[in-house]
């Protein structure tokens, strides 16, 4: 009877020991985690001001002719600005207040450096950028300087930002896509040749290199590179990797798109014979006959994209409608960009605050994409955020299907 009563009364203590060690662990983390980074308490304001800056070329057209029609070179820029003005429209309706601030990124007057050297930026309590790649990296370093967050819109480049919280992207890197498709052909191919196709070049090179250097997902099996020394995909320096007992995948790490069709085709004269599937970057969503039937017979092609308009739903036609009142035609895809970037982190800002990063991963505010937003880390500091979310595009024979 004692032994027994003994033996309870150590399984209790150790219990409780084990409860309050979880409970220390748990405290230690939050507060080793609070070391990194801690982003000051939030402030609800009534009011909050919001700058845009986005290229409309204003210096370089003659306003005061009567223009038939805009130039071409200013239409991004311009319906960017588009997007945000129905996304304004819309927030003020469902009772948000805020100020905005439209910005000519490419003003001879008022440039961005010009902007954040006359302090027309300080007392914002968002930015909201289409900007160059060369204006990307002032605006991240000021908003890091003055702990006001900027988002690039357009943009997938990360302007070399190191530590910097108060910047986001919303559109992936490469290194993003490269990821998404690798682990596709690590759940669906594992078994199957993966041929990484490459080129001499900056981005290319850079592709394989976050194949190769994916610390999360593991090389194939019956992985092998080639290197295109020319524009044309030589079939005879591939057949020879090609291992024919098994299924084979082509990962074409070439951002041209020209350049990309020309190897598809290529492709397609011996994609029967090796079952393949081609895995291509980002850009080859500007190979329209991707949707042609028999255009690339016998052969699935595949790549990443974080950006599908549906324009049948609900809200892309409010968006189509109120751009059509506008501006008379069908809008762009950058008009649902500059939509849907002020909409988003606007309702962040009238639900959180400012700054409103804790909650940044909230995705309750999507409009159309469905961003998931997440910390890129450099061990445990955040060296700025990124939107993870990307589709994969199947098309098989000209149908297409999103995975």
């Amino acid at each position: 009877m004692k032994q027994t009563i003994l033996f309870l009364t150590l399984l209790v203590l150790a219990l409780q020991t084990a409860a309050q060690r979880k409970v220390f662990s748990e405290e230690n983390e939050k507060k080793e985690q609070a070391l990194y980074f801690s982003y000051p308490d939030p402030e609800i304001k009534e009011r909050y001001n919001i700058a845009i800056l986005t290229p409309l070329y204003l210096d370089s057209v003659d306003l005061d002719k009567n223009l038939a029609r805009l130039p071409k070179f200013m239409m991004p820029g311009i319906d960017f600005y588009q997007g945000v003005r129905i996304a304004a429209d819309t927030l003020k309706n469902q009772g948000q207040k805020f100020n905005l601030y439209i910005y000519d990124s490419k003003a001879a007057y008022l440039n961005v450096k010009k902007l954040i050297d006359g302090g027309k930026l300080d007392s914002m309590d968002l930015i909201i950028g289409n900007a160059s790649v060369s204006d990307l990296g002032l605006l991240a370093d000021f908003a890091k300087s003055k702990k006001i967050n900027f988002v690039s819109a357009v943009s997938p480049s990360d302007a070399n930002q190191v530590g910097n919280p108060y910047f986001t992207i919303l559109q992936p890197r490469l290194i993003s896509h490269i990821e998404k498709m690798h682990v596709h052909i690590n759940r669906k191919y594992a078994d199957n040749n993966v041929i990484f196709v490459s080129r001499k070049t900056g981005s290319t090179n850079n592709a394989l290199q976050y194949f190769k250097g994916d610390a999360v997902n593991k090389l194939p099996g019956r992985f092998s590179e080639y290197e295109m020394k020319t524009d044309e995909l030589m079939l005879e320096d591939i057949i020879p990797r090609i291992d024919s007992n098994y299924h084979t995948c082509i990962v074409l790490g070439i951002l041209d798109a020209a350049l990309t069709y020309k190897a598809l085709k290529k492709l397609t004269t011996i994609a029967k014979r090796f079952k393949l599937k081609v895995y291509c970057m980002p850009t080859a969503e500007a190979i329209k006959s991707l949707g042609k039937a028999d255009e690339f017979s016998n052969m699935t092609v595949y790549y990443t994209t974080s950006y599908i308009i549906d324009k049948i739903t609900p809200s892309s036609m409010y968006i189509g409608r109120e751009y059509k009142k506008r501006m008379g035609t069908a809008p762009s895809d950058i008009v649902y960009k500059g939509f849907e970037s002020l909409y988003f982190f606007a309702r962040m800002l009238h639900k959180h605050g400012v700054p409103f990063n804790d909650h940044i991963s909230d995705n309750a505010y999507s409009f159309i994409t469905p961003y998931k937003i997440m910390p890129v880390m450099d061990k445990k500091s955040i060296n700025f955020f990124e939107n993870k979310f990307l589709y994969l595009v199947k098309y098989d024979n000209g149908l297409v299907i999103y995975e």
